[in-house]
């Protein structure tokens, strides 16, 4: 079972949504096949913190069939004191290598086979193609990128076969400006990335679906820093955000 939450303005890195992420390896040496992703984090005093604990806690007791085992499972791995490679949801104050101005707060790698809904500030649908739209039109909005607020649309659920709770990518709309970095079953809809629309919704998974690659989610041994060159998104010189063009 995958539940789908929306999240308002959280800031966004890592963003591969008009084309897929390049293939690579993992630290066991295995091929991994890009996806269509984008990191999200948010901030330690963001209320939206307590809406994904109740959504994880969801999963996870309707995964484990046991509201107790469910607890216990996050305590060990979920969240804030815990960076487990079980967990696709970690703690920014747990990692080996700070990101500097994300180091208090929680974080997420959201994935997909399927390119998500991709949206600008002014709702127009994008394609592969930055800067226009699916019809192939110049964009009016502005276009997401590493570093800006976003709303996002995203599926947690719970991968039976290895134990591990993952984050399926749905959909991303931009939100406002911030500082650029450098360097699955479920479809999103247009409403889920409004403002007005926070209530998560239960979705069925079929276990083979997205999850023919998911070999490199395994847990390991030894617990290394989740996306080890994500120093690389150091904030560079802030733009505008949107609401300012409109006055």
């Amino acid at each position: 079972m995958g539940i789908k939450l929306n999240l308002k303005n959280v800031r966004i890195g890592w963003v591969n949504v008009f084309e897929k992420a390049a293939d690579s390896v993992n630290a066991n040496g295995q091929p991994v096949k890009g996806k269509f992703q984008l990191t999200a984090y948010l901030d330690k005093n963001d209320p939206q913190i307590s809406k994904l604990d109740s959504t994880v806690l969801e999963v996870l007791t309707e995964g484990m069939k046991s509201s107790k085992a469910a607890e216990k499972w996050m305590d060990k791995n979920y969240g804030f004191g815990n960076h487990a490679d079980k967990c696709a949801i970690r703690d920014l104050a747990e990692r080996d290598k700070p990101i500097e101005g994300l180091e208090e707060g929680l974080y997420f790698k959201a994935t997909s086979q399927k390119r998500p809904v991709i949206m600008t500030s002014a709702g127009e649908r994008q394609g592969s193609e930055r800067g226009l739209t699916v019809d192939g039109d110049d964009i009016e909005g502005k276009e997401v990128y590493a570093g800006c607020y976003a709303n996002i649309s995203v599926e947690i659920y719970w991968y039976d076969a290895y134990k591990t709770l993952l984050v399926n990518l749905l959909g991303v709309r931009f939100r406002e400006d911030g500082e650029a970095f450098g360097g699955a079953g479920e479809v999103a809809t247009d409403s889920d990335l409004d403002d007005d629309d926070d209530t998560p919704h239960k979705t069925k998974r079929r276990p083979s679906r997205d999850e023919d690659d998911e070999e490199e989610e395994r847990p390991r041994k030894k617990r290394r820093s989740y996306e080890d060159d994500e120093e690389e998104e150091r904030p560079r010189k802030k733009r505008r955000s949107y609401e300012d063009d409109e006055e």
